[in-house]
């Protein structure tokens, strides 16, 4: 097993994090969605991807250290074991193709990691969009609700405005005829006094 220590990008503050987390080994962050280590503090969704892709890493060339350290012990036995476990030609060969196998392996996990980034950039132009475009609906909404209730007030004033003129008329036409009547009175007294 390898330690999560041993994973490209993780220090000890975050493998204490991940170890909190459940994530032991390199070989739990490599199984790992990146959703389950986005709940790691720390870790964002470009992030995960990129552990990931470096556990998975961890875990190819630790198995590659471990058969040259087995190799070693053979080496210091005696010849008559050696002799048959060895197989230079078949060795050799295979060890050329595991260098050319990382390096593919690491251009791949470079192109995987540069996706990932792109990938978690676009997430979050497209989430900042939605984002603008919610607030912009909400502002309009708020802009319909005041234009409503302003225009509810104004009616409002206006009904008030054209109750008012009423009155005003009915009290000026009483005022009117009140006045009327005075001087029917003073005229009547003014006969009456005549006479």
């Amino acid at each position: 097993m390898t330690a999560v220590t041993d994973v490209n990008g993780v220090g000890e503050a975050l493998g204490q994090a991940l170890i909190a987390n459940g994530f032991k080994t390199a070989e739990a962050v490599a199984s790992a969605s990146p959703d389950d280590l986005v709940k790691v503090p720390r870790i964002g969704a470009a992030r995960a991807l990129i552990l990931i892709a470096a556990a998975k890493e961890a875990i190819a060339t630790k198995p590659a250290a471990k058969s040259s350290a087995a190799a070693k012990p053979a080496a210091a036995k005696p010849a008559t074991r050696r002799a048959p476990a060895r197989k230079p030609a078949t060795r050799r060969p295979a060890a050329r193709k595991t260098v050319a196998a990382a390096a593919a392996e690491k251009r791949a996990e470079d192109a995987a990691r540069k996706a990932a980034e792109e990938k978690a950039a676009a997430e979050a132009k497209a989430r900042k969009k939605a984002k603008a475009k919610a607030k912009a609906e909400k502002a309009a909404k708020k802009l319909q609700e005041m234009e409503a209730a302003f225009s509810k007030a104004k009616d409002k004033v206006k009904a008030k405005v054209k109750k008012k003129d009423k009155k005003s008329k009915k009290g000026g036409k009483k005022k009117d005829d009140a006045k009327k009547d005075k001087k029917k009175d003073k005229k009547k007294d003014k006969k009456k006094t005549k006479k």
